[in-house]
């Protein structure tokens, strides 16, 4: 028994090719298929992993951040002879959530950005299973390793592009409140303004939600202020593309008029805003890595990982004006006008 054990379980070198061979072929002629579950059960795993969803993530086909993050976390799993299981809280009660996860019979858990006061934060003082934060970046104080995009430096990097290209009138979209990229986002975009000695307008500084809709509000709410902004950084291309639709209907051109910047260069949108300018997130990557960083604490049996941040591109196209290179600047009388 431990020999054909060993042979089926790849363990060759163990072995003469002889009875290598009698082993595989025996194997082949009887239909024999490794029963992962028997094996789980003998080495007290069940190879899944929990992908986690709180409530607002819970329409996972309609969220364009979850469906890359579960294309990158299956590919790596796959290739370890991992499943996944989607969690879905509809409860954030405490004693369901846990509970909840724990007769889920996993591995370990992908978080999929959880937010600001999540009860799922509190995760190392009720479960001992190896998790990972996807899409958060979180306060050490948690000691929930995470996988996410460099927020602040890839923020950085588009702010001060900008700045480049001659702006000084900068609005910005906010992110979703309870989210600590968006947090992380409008830090940066402060933090660049003031190293360059530039204070922002509070009126051109708008609350989104990562949404089209919220773009369009925050539009409304822009275009209502006695001066304009020469560009507007939305938190990301949701939200870009709902202040871009809203300057459309009322006839103001982009970047003519008024640019428009983004946040994650999402693929879905790309045909509503083919121009955007933004800065490109690989959703992919993250999910993929996130999986790789949870494998090796389910294999490792520890839960001390560091924690990955990967860096994003800029990504030029035409909706930010040049106004170093000779770009007139928008006449807001007649953009008043035009909106009346």
């Amino acid at each position: 028994m431990t020999t054909t054990s060993n042979i089926l379980q790849g363990r060759h070198e163990l072995y003469r090719e002889e009875t290598v061979q009698k082993v595989l072929v025996a194997a082949e002629q009887l239909g024999y298929r490794p029963n992962l579950l028997a094996r789980g059960l003998a080495k007290q795993t069940t190879h899944t992993v929990g992908l986690v969803l709180e409530p607002h993530h819970s329409r996972i086909t309609r969220n364009d951040y979850a469906l890359p993050i579960l294309e990158g976390a299956t590919e790596f799993l796959t290739q370890q002879d991992y499943d996944i299981k989607i969690i879905t809280l509809v409860n954030e009660h405490p004693k369901y959530l846990w509970c909840r996860i724990e007769s889920a019979a996993i591995d370990g858990a992908l978080l999929l950005a959880p937010v600001m006061e999540s009860p799922l934060l509190e995760w190392n003082q009720h479960l001992s299973i190896p998790v990972v934060s996807v899409g958060s970046t979180l306060p050490p104080d948690y000691g929930i390793p995470y996988v996410d995009i460099d927020n602040e430096r890839a923020m950085r990097m588009l702010v001060e592009w900008i700045l480049a290209q001659g702006h000084r009138q900068i609005g910005f979209v906010k992110g979703h409140p309870l989210h600590w990229s968006a947090y992380q986002r409008e830090r940066t975009f402060r933090q660049v303004l003031a190293e360059h000695n530039i204070h922002p307008r509070e009126e051109w500084v708008v609350q989104g939600n990562y949404t089209a809709e919220s773009g369009r509000r925050a539009a409304q709410q822009i275009l209502a202020c006695n001066k304009l902004p020469t560009v507007v950084i939305c938190a990301n291309d949701g939200s870009a593309v709902g202040f871009i639709q809203q300057l459309t209907e009322l006839r103001i051109r982009v970047p003519e008029d008024i640019s428009v910047a983004g946040f994650d260069d999402e693929p879905l949108l790309h045909p509503i805003a083919p121009n955007l300018t933004t800065v490109r997130h690989d959703k992919v990557q993250v999910g993929y890595l996130a999986s790789q960083m949870l494998f090796q604490q389910i294999v490792n049996e520890t839960n001390s990982v560091a924690s990955t941040l990967i860096e994003g591109s800029l990504v030029v196209r035409s909706s930010v004006a040049n106004l170093r290179g000779g770009q007139r600047r928008p006449n807001y009388s007649q953009l008043k006008e035009v909106q009346r």
